[in-house]
């Protein structure tokens, strides 16, 4: 009861309250109900006699005596024969009388409500009654015996009276009622009181000693249901509630243990969480340096996982999670524990490790066998996975740093490639706290004027004319010098810090184009990571009109990763800019995910070749045959192709030949920080000069 609650409690309480109320109220309905039966019979019996009496009484020589009707023993034969001379004038016994004043008011009520259906009205007519007549007087209104009959003697009927039934005859003459009374020392006899009417007033009383000895199996039966019955409501009544409440314990026993499953498992894929995973990290380096063996700590990460989500939902990338998780537990040893820390992020504890060789063959397996292809929910997905692996014991640190080891040597995995493991090297954790303080920097630098752009210019291949420019950014950190884009620009994607830089890049060259001539353009580049956190659309309209540049002299940069994303919202911002009058290009073209598709739903209207391939031209036959490809595919969709990094003549001249639109690079002309007016003076500068008021308000 313990596990049972107060309402719990209360609810048993009262289903067991109702279950003796209901036996004490079985008990006398029951026994009220046999006594109301019984009156009532024996009064429809005692009027049905006194009409056969009244009729011996009349003649006595004629059928209407009953054989079954006792002879008559005169007391008072004057009399007697004075009441048969009178008994030619119609008489009149009482009606039906109602059993309100014996206290079966309610019952009487009910039975009549329910006309005789409740129980079973008796048909006089029938003459079949459960009373017996054992013996019966006549009687004046006073109570005067005038003749017996049966096995009822004067000098009983003399006692009877006396011991208390003369008040029910003296009832019955009083209200005109047929009244019973019971007989002193008798069980089953009762005397019941007929009061006839002649000429108006009661001229006699029909006194009849009932035997109700017959209706004592009825009523030893009738207890005996009534017995039955309320058990059973007793039995319902303790174990309803003892259902509920095992019903409850058992519910609150399951709950309890799905929380310490939950607290303690990955919900997905029933894996151990972070939680019970350093619980029993905590464990296993407690035994590695009790024994003086190694424990190994793999963390595992899956390669691209996104795009499976991106392209084919998140039903389907939790489904490969499972199956991930599935061959995880089939490839370790029995000793070793598999867990989910979050994500698509895995680690394993492997304990009994003798010798690094051990853990790689390990860390071998278990990449061979998450690389093989998987079936999920109907689609076929190939995946793989980079591993982390870091030994311990440490003797120093604690034991949380093998994970964070682990994780690092996980970073440096997928920076070789993917799809293979690395082992923990303590250069790897200088590396990273130099990325954490580029990190720091690159916010303070948000705020400290440290970031500027340098424009460097494009220009039309045939005529050498000056097209536009691109705005590039550039950060002169104050002890490390120039940090390089490819550094800092995936920091910024990574953490957030490219909406406040990308918003700050749009507006400082939108108001540095203004300055230049109406046929200059603009080339700004976009960030994927910003059509994911903020209304691009709304923010290239803003920057427009606060301003003042016109649409069609901005050009937006976009990559071929933008298209992993929702593509039908990027489509979307990407035409409603095109719309507006803003020029979309693709840039790096060839480098990425390419889909031929997405030239025709994106409205592009350049293509811009990676310096990658123009790095190589007039070296690889295989390079040539892809620009000149890629400026005829440009060609035949009308749009401008630019190439980048162009630094030679002999590259120009090929792509001359070829049909290039536009070309960059530094054989045309350095990114530069200001723009000389003739466009002369390409020498980059040392030392870029800080903007004159701080990017972030």
């Amino acid at each position: 009861m313990t596990e049972v609650g107060a309402r719990d409690r209360w609810i048993m309480a009262g289903l067991v309250t109702l279950g003796l109320f209901t036996v004490i109220a079985g008990v006398l309905t029951g026994r009220s109900s046999i006594n109301y039966v019984l009156g009532r019979d024996a009064r429809e019996a005692a009027l049905a006699w006194s009409g056969k009496i009244d009729a011996q009484l009349r003649s006595p020589q004629s059928d209407a005596a009953d054989s079954a009707t006792p002879d008559i023993q005169a007391l008072n034969a004057t009399a007697l024969d004075e009441l048969a001379a009178g008994s030619q004038e119609a008489i009149t016994l009482p009606a039906r009388s109602s059993f309100s004043g014996d206290g079966f008011a309610l019952i009487d009520g009910f039975n009549r409500l329910t006309r005789g259906w409740f129980l079973s009205n008796l048909d006089e007519k029938s003459g079949e009654y459960v009373s017996q007549m054992d013996g019966f007087a006549v009687m004046t209104p006073k109570g005067q015996a005038l003749a017996v009959g049966g096995g009822l003697s004067p000098d009983a009927l003399s006692d009877i009276l006396e011991s208390g039934a003369g008040t029910a005859l003296a009832k019955a003459v009083r209200d005109d009622t047929v009244e019973l009374a019971d007989i002193s020392g008798e069980d089953n006899l009762r005397m019941a009181f007929v009061p006839v009417t002649q000429d108006g007033k009661i001229s006699r009383v029909y006194a009849f000693a009932v035997d109700q000895t017959a209706a004592a199996s009825i009523t030893s039966m009738a207890l005996t249901v009534a017995t039955l019955t309320t058990s059973l409501l007793i039995v319902m009544g303790f174990s309803v509630p003892a259902a509920i409440a095992s019903r409850r314990i058992r519910e609150r026993w399951h709950a309890e243990d799905r929380i310490h499953f939950l607290a303690l498992h990955d919900s997905l894929t029933g894996l151990p969480n972070r939680v019970q995973f350093r619980q029993h990290l905590d464990r296993a380096v407690a035994r590695a340096k009790r024994h003086g063996n190694i424990v190994a700590v793999f963390c595992l990460d899956l390669d691209r996982f996104k795009q499976v989500n991106d392209t084919l939902g998140h039903a389907t990338g939790d489904a490969l999670l499972e199956e991930v998780a599935a061959r995880l537990k089939e490839n370790i040893r029995e000793v070793d524990l598999v867990g989910r820390l979050g994500g698509d992020e895995f680690a394993v504890v492997a304990e009994e490790i003798e010798t690094p060789e051990d853990a790689m063959r390990l860390a071998r397996r278990l990449c061979n066998a998450l690389g093989a292809g998987y079936q999920v929910n109907g689609h076929e997905v190939t995946t793989s996975a980079s591993i982390g692996i870091a030994l311990g014991p440490l003797d120093t640190e604690p034991n949380d740093a093998l994970l964070k080891n682990a994780d690092l040597a996980l970073y440096r995995a997928k920076e070789d490639g993917r799809n293979t493991f690395r082992f923990f090297e303590p250069a790897m954790d200088a590396a990273l706290q130099k990325r954490r303080r580029l990190e720091n920097d690159l916010r303070s630098a948000l705020r400290k004027n440290q970031l500027y752009l340098d424009y460097q210019p494009q220009f039309d291949l045939e005529s050498g004319k000056l097209t536009g420019y691109e705005a590039l950014v550039r950060w002169w950190h104050p002890s490390e010098g120039e940090i390089p884009p490819t550094t800092f620009v995936p920091i910024a994607e990574e953490t957030g810090l490219i909406v406040p830089l990308g918003e700050w890049i749009l507006k400082t060259a939108c108001a540095y184009a203004t300055t230049w001539p109406l046929d200059t353009k603009l080339a700004v580049n976009l960030s994927p990571a910003q059509f994911k956190t903020q209304d691009v659309y709304s923010l290239v309209r803003r920057v427009l009109a606060e301003t003042g540049l016109e649409p069609d002299r901005l050009e937006l940069e976009i990559t071929e990763g933008i298209i992993l994303q929702n593509t039908e919202s990027v489509i979307d911002t990407l035409t409603r800019l095109d719309q507006l009058g803003v020029s979309i290009a693709m840039d790096d073209f060839g480098t990425g995910y390419s889909s031929l598709s997405y030239l025709t739903r994106f409205p592009v209207k350049k293509i811009k070749i990676d310096r990658s391939f123009i790095d190589t031209l007039g070296t690889s036959p295989q390079t040539s045959a892809i620009v000149s490809s890629i400026v005829g595919l440009g060609q035949s969709l009308h749009v401008t192709i630019t190439a980048e990094g162009v630094e030679t003549e002999g590259q120009a001249a090929m792509l001359r030949k070829w049909g290039c639109d536009q070309v960059q690079g530094y054989y045309y002309g350095r990114p530069e920080a200001e723009i000389s007016e003739n466009d002369e003076d390409d020498t980059p500068l040392d030392a870029p000069p800080p903007l004159d008021r701080p990017l972030v308000a």
